[in-house]
């Protein structure tokens, strides 16, 4: 199975992805996929980036200050924008690259994307599953991450609703409680797609 995963920001989806980690499935992680963009940047990418969000956002080394881009993409949306733009049509091709190595090798994998169905992804999965956490929840677990309200309300405010991912979604796990409950809905899930796969 090639599963898509999609959810809120602090919603639960790295917990998610642990879980098939240690169930061996192949796990793609957007943002750690966006991060291998920024450190393996060429020429052309730091200029744009310099160019969209001025020359902060380039270290002295030479690299890709993620911490300058984030600052300033989740204050002003057409610097996101911009960003999305930029960066999407390289993460879409490593993540196509690595699902036709998956569907080769014929294993299990899960592809984590915040913005799946905003960029019109949910045809290259078998099925999607999304995480879903009430926002006061979710707004209490990223206080203990440092994040605010505000941040919370900036990333929300780029993505469909989560209501609307949970209600679009094939599969769905609630993240309201502990982790053991959370990872009891991925067994349950994963018991019955290899009940259907008998």
């Amino acid at each position: 199975m090639i599963l898509g995963l999609t959810g809120a920001f602090g919603g639960g989806k790295s917990t998610v992805l642990k879980y098939f980690a240690e169930k061996k499935w192949f796990v793609f992680d957007a943002d750690a996929a966006c991060h291998a963009i920024y450190e393996k940047a060429d020429a052309a990418l730091l200029t744009d980036i310099s160019n969209i969000f001025g020359p902060a956002a380039i270290t002295a080394d030479g690299g890709i200050d993620r911490k300058e881009i984030a600052r300033q993409g989740f204050t002003d949306r057409t610097l996101l924008d911009k960003l999305t733009a930029l960066i999407y049509p390289r993460l879409t091709s490593a993540m196509r690259e690595a699902i036709s190595g998956c569907r080769q090798k014929q294993i299990h994998a899960i592809f984590e994307l915040p913005l799946l169905y905003e960029g019109g992804f949910e045809n290259e999965f078998d099925a999607i599953l999304a995480v879903w956490t009430s926002p006061e929840i979710r707004c209490e677990r990223l206080k203990q991450r440092n994040f605010t309200a505000e941040d919370m309300a900036r990333r929300d405010a780029g993505q469909l609703d989560p209501a609307l991912k949970l209600e679009k979604a094939d599969f769905a796990v609630i993240n309201n409680g502990s982790t053991e409950l959370l990872r009891s809905q991925l067994d349950a899930l994963v018991q019955k797609w290899q009940t259907y796969s008998e």
